[in-house]
Formats: structure tokens, C-alpha cells, sequence
């Protein structure tokens, strides 16, 4: 007889873990799947931005961010083809720092959050199938582990899985940029207590990337870089080589002088800007990278999956008290998460796809050397608290932008 639970969450990353925290506190028997073993390494930027920190806060994980051996970063260091800029954390009811924190840590910690709460946590199972009753109402969970394969019964499926196919089609969005990075001891470059940000000419002639330094606290580095799909497709290059390239920079050369690599290089993909993903039906919700809850800008998607996540778990406990797993219940999440987000991530979305490339950008890079307002306005667009249209409120800088397009 299979097992029946009022929930299930099917991957047990930060929107997973948090969807079943928050579930299973509000009182729902929650069963959270997972095809690995925890802990296991995810490669990310690892870059916590202040939002995604107040989140990992609130599930009682404060105290854990403010270790010594993670980084803590107050500010931004910004380096183009023309302009050097830095610029302290916008101010925002989020506080004045980010983290840096190995998502192999941070992932681990939160599914045990999850356990803690009350969740039944099953790792080393892989969902399979999403399983319908005749009239096509969610029943359930079809999974497989150790060649064994298992049915789980539950009205409502939290799909959690990234860019993992479960959800079936139609529902999640094809990816729309890819990214590599590698960890580093003894990176000699400048500034620790920033996240440093290249936007390179190799990576934004044909299109939209960047690489980064993200410093931990113990001597470590996250070094990396991520492009859209587009600049491969328009370039005809891989992505190691835009990484490889990436380090021979001149000025990062120079970071790397000396610095032993902790590992090999890992790439991964992302689904970027709440574009294209549907995030309920009848009986499911996606989120996290599985409801394409990534910043199309800074890449960010740890404080989003979670967030995401939160809310998810809210509607699942109203569909509960209603017995009603509706479509039309569910299209509250819906609603509420694209009040929340879609400003900041559709605008986001709408500039890194129209612009040709990214080194038009430059005129309005260089005249926020200058231009404190404005530079403070690109970073929130950066870190994702303001919409990147803000940038409208800079016409001047924004004026030499478009003499540049016209001349193209």
C-alpha cells in the first residue's frame, strides 16, 4: 500500500528544503525527495545577496551565516572594459551584507532544517513520474530507488527539482544561460569584503555574461563566469572556453598568481527571469530554479528559491484547510509571487534580451564613475532590489548609451 502524506516536495535544494520547512511547521505531514545524498556539492556562485541572507535567516540559520569561514561581504567592486566602480551595498530593509557560502553548506544545512521541522526526508530517490487520477487530478509521486519502484500518495506535489524534468511538459522553461566556476586558495586580489564583478569584453561583444571573485572568510575563492545561451549560439564558443579565457584576463591573472585550484571546474545551467515557467496546475507548484526564480542579471537564486518556496508552502497549507488542490486556488501562489518578483526579474529579463550586447552599456558604465545616484541605481539592479527600468531615471548617462546603439 503506498504511503499518503498531505504534500509532497520532490528535491530537496533551497526552494525544496524551504517549501517543506515551512509546510511542515504550519502543520502538514510533508514527504521531501531527493535523488542524493546530503551533503553533496552544487556548483553555484555561492554568493548569498542581502535578501537571500534575511532568508536563510529566518529559518533560524542567523547565527550559522555569521561563521568565520564564510565570506561577508559589504560591497561591490565592478570592473569593465572602460570603468572601475564600487559601490557599498544599497541600503534596504535587507541589512547592509551578503554572504559567500559553498552551496555544498548551505544546502545541507537547510534540508536538515526541513527534517527538524517535522519533514520526512528520503534521499537516494529518484521521482520518475507525476501520477493522475482518470479525471486528472494529482494523486501522487511515482519514484525509483535501488531499482525498486515506489508510489507515494499525496493531493499536491511541490516540484523543486531545478532544471531536473519531473514536472513533465509545458510547466518548466528551457534555460537561457550557463555557467562555470572553480574554487581557489590564496587568491591575492584586492578587497575581500566585496563581491568583485568582471564584465569583460570576450564575454559581451556578442552578447550578455560575466566572470567573478567571491571571496569565503577562510582563505578560499569562488572564481567564475556565466553567459547566455545566446552569446554561445552567436559565437559558436563552449563555455569552458569563455571560463578559460575568463582567468587568462590580465588583472585576474595576476589574483591567480600563486593561487592552488581546490578542485575542478564545474559548469551548470539556469533558467533565468520568471520567463517561459508555469508555476502552478492542478495539484502542482514549482519553484525555485524550477519556476525559472534566478535574477537574469546578478544569477542569483538561492534567497529566490526560498522565498518562493515560503509562499508555496502558504498556499498548500490553504488548499489543505479548503480540500481544494484546485488550479484556481493554486493560481494565488501565482499571483503573489509575480506581485513579489516580476519587476525586478521580467525587466531584467526584457534588457539582457534585447540588447544586442552587453558592451553598449558602457557609456552609462563609465558615467557611474562618476554619478553616485546612478551607480547605487545599477547595483540595486544588479542585487535585485529595484527594477533595471530605474536606470530611466538617469537620462543623461543613459543618453550616451543610445548615441553608441545608433552608431552600431
Amino acid at each position: 500500500m503506498a504511503e499518503r502524506v498531505d504534500l509532497i516536495v520532490v528535491g530537496a535544494g533551497p526552494g525544496g528544503s524551504a517549501t517543506a520547512y515551512y509546510a511542515a511547521r504550519a502543520g502538514l505531514e510533508v514527504l521531501l525527495l531527493d535523488r542524493q545524498e546530503f551533503p553533496r556539492d552544487k556548483p553555484c556562485g555561492d554568493g548569498l545577496m542581502p535578501h537571500a541572507a534575511e532568508e536563510v535567516s529566518l529559518m533560524g540559520l542567523g547565527d550559522w551565516l555569521g561563521e568565520p569561514h564564510h565570506g561577508k561581504f559589504s560591497g561591490f567592486s565592478i570592473y569593465t572594459q572602460t570603468a572601475y566602480l564600487r559601490q557599498r551595498v544599497p541600503p534596504t530593509l535587507h541589512g547592509p551584507h551578503g554572504y559567500v557560502v559553498a552551496r555544498e553548506e548551505t544546502d545541507a544545512r537547510l534540508v536538515e532544517r526541513a527534517r527538524e521541522a517535522g519533514a520526512d526526508l528520503r534521499t537516494g530517490v529518484r521521482a520518475t513520474e507525476l501520477l493522475r487520477s482518470p479525471a486528472g487530478n494529482v494523486t501522487g509521486v511515482e519514484a525509483v530507488s535501488g531499482g525498486e519502484t515506489l508510489h507515494y500518495e499525496a493531493p499536491l506535489v511541490v516540484a523543486a527539482d531545478g532544471v531536473g524534468g519531473f514536472a513533465g511538459e509545458g510547466i518548466k522553461a528551457h534555460q537561457n544561460s550557463v555557467a562555470r566556476r572553480q574554487y581557489f586558495k590564496n587568491v591575492s586580489g584586492p578587497d575581500k569584503q566585496d563581491l568583485h564583478v568582471f564584465i569583460t569584453k570576450d564575454m559581451n561583444e556578442h552578447g550578455a555574461g560575466y566572470g567573478w571573485v567571491f571571496y569565503f572568510g577562510d582563505g578560499r575563492a569562488n572564481v567564475g563566469a556565466g553567459v547566455s545561451t545566446k552569446t554561445l549560439q552567436r559565437t559558436g564558443r563552449n563555455l569552458k572556453d569563455f571560463f578559460d579565457r575568463f582567468l587568462e584576463e590580465p588583472e585576474l591573472a595576476g589574483w591567480l598568481d600563486g593561487a592552488e585550484p581546490e578542485g575542478p571546474a564545474k559548469s551548470w545551467s539556469l533558467k533565468m527571469g520568471m520567463w517561459g515557467a508555469k508555476r502552478y496546475a492542478q495539484g502542482l507548484m514549482t519553484v525555485g530554479d524550477a519556476a525559472s526564480m534566478i535574477h537574469p542579471i546578478s544569477g542569483e537564486g538561492v534567497g529566490y528559491a526560498i522565498e518562493s518556496g515560503r509562499l508555496a508552502a502558504a498556499w498548500a497549507h490553504e488548499a489543505r484547510a479548503k480540500r481544494d488542490y484546485s488550479a484556481s486556488v493554486l493560481a494565488g501562489y501565482g499571483r503573489q509571487l509575480r506581485r513579489k518578483r516580476a519587476r525586478e526579474h521580467l525587466s531584467g529579463y526584457a534588457l539582457t534580451n534585447l540588447v544586442p550586447n552587453l558592451q553598449i552599456m558602457e557609456p552609462f558604465f563609465k558615467a557611474c564613475e562618476k554619478d553616485p545616484e546612478a551607480r547605487r541605481t545599477l547595483l540595486e539592479g544588479f542585487t535585485g532590489d529595484a527594477p533595471v527600468y530605474n536606470l530611466l531615471k538617469h537620462p543623461s548617462a543613459l543618453g550616451r548609451v543610445v548615441k553608441t546603439a545608433l552608431r552600431l
